[in-house]
């Protein structure tokens, strides 16, 4: 079985290694953000996972319009999916790579073109990284790609095959299972009005149930809404700029995880593990066991980790972005985001891969 080390030191030596007070932290420019390690949490075994963020790729006309806030990462990202390929290749049939959603930015692709004209024109200026992404080994890394809001048409188009959610489901009737989805189902449910939250929630764990793999419309056209009136220009979108190092529980077993138990459970931080602890339950009702939620979404690398609210241990894995800024401690120097999350057993980690300095 590959181990965490083994996906780690795929990548060591391979990005920019960090200033020197990162320390220990930074492995040759593979930085730890977050860790978290619980037997308790009981996950599916045999197999690990690689999940890759939000890229919101757009083409290079598009990107213009956006001069600060857009992909600037393409090298980096080649570098990584190359070095992924090569190791996927090596252990074969024991490493699974998904990408969260939010590969390629859609809305933000200019005029009224047919959306896969968009798709069409911005996975040529991104062939390579696509190619990648898309073929298997020793190719590629045949990662599972999920439509975010950003492309949600990925799931109409038959050649992409693309997920909304899916739930890796354990052997073990004891056992936890994961779920995976992009996370913009949890920002519409933040503005939904209090005395709906349960009757939405129960809609949704229906919806992730029943396998279709789509939003009711109703749901759809919420969550497309959050980002469509805002105005063209040098703008992000969805992007939170965060410090990914902050108030958080340190252990033997956990790194930088915020508790999900304590203090403000209305925080920024902690709203969608919240939304995350809710489905959890109405999901257990169609028979599932969710113990880990990883999504992407919110540009913002963190664990967090709390009861689901039965006395089951849940933990909300926030794989970050390759999209837009972060900075790794308070008052620190802004750099690009480059994070991916790595599930082995019971084991979670977040990385930042690489400490590139970004405009300020």
């Amino acid at each position: 079985m590959i181990t965490h080390d083994e996906i780690r030191d795929k990548f060591v030596g391979f990005f920019q290694k960090g200033p020197a007070e990162l320390g220990d932290r930074d492995k040759d420019g593979v930085i730890l953000v977050s860790s978290y390690k619980n037997p308790m949490l009981k996950l599916p075994r045999g197999r690990a996972y690689v999940f890759i963020p939000d890229c919101h790729l757009l083409s290079q006309g598009d990107a213009e319009q956006y001069p600060h806030y857009h992909f600037v990462l393409n090298d980096e990202i080649k570098l990584f999916l190359k070095r992924l390929t090569e190791l996927k290749a090596d252990r074969r049939g024991e490493l699974s790579v998904w990408q969260l959603g939010d590969l390629l930015d859609v809305w933000r692709a200019l005029g009224d073109r047919d959306p896969k004209a968009k798709i069409d024109e911005i996975t040529a200026d991104f062939a390579e990284t696509c190619d990648f992404l898309r073929n298997s080994p020793p190719h590629g890394v045949r990662a599972e790609i999920m439509a975010g809001n950003h492309d949600y048409v990925l799931r109409d188009l038959a050649e992409w095959e693309a997920k909304r959610f899916y739930i890796f489901e354990n052997s073990d009737p004891t056992g936890g299972d994961v779920l995976v989805l992009h996370g913009d189902v949890f920002s519409w449910l933040e503005r939904t009005i209090p005395d709906k939250l349960k009757e939405h929630v129960v809609q949704l764990a229906r919806w992730v149930s029943s396998g279709k793999h789509e939003l009711r419309h109703d749901q759809e056209d919420a969550v497309a809404e959050l980002n469509r009136d805002l105005p063209t220009g040098d703008k992000p979108i969805g992007a939170f700029e965060p410090e990914l190092l902050g108030d958080s529980q340190n252990s033997q077993d956990a790194f930088n995880v915020i508790d999900g138990d304590k203090g403000d459970k209305h925080a920024p931080n902690k709203e969608f593990f919240n939304h995350a602890g809710k489905l959890a339950i109405e999901l257990k009702k169609h028979g599932h066991n969710v113990r880990v939620v990883v999504i992407g979404h919110t540009h913002w690398a963190r664990l967090i980790a709390g009861d689901r609210g039965d006395g089951q241990p849940l933990l909300l894995m926030d794989c970050g972005a390759w999209f837009g800024r972060c900075r790794l401690a308070l008052n620190a120097d802004w750099i690009w985001s480059s994070q991916i999350g790595v599930l082995v057993d019971d084991d979670l980690r977040v990385y930042q891969l690489g400490w590139r300095k970004a405009h300020s």
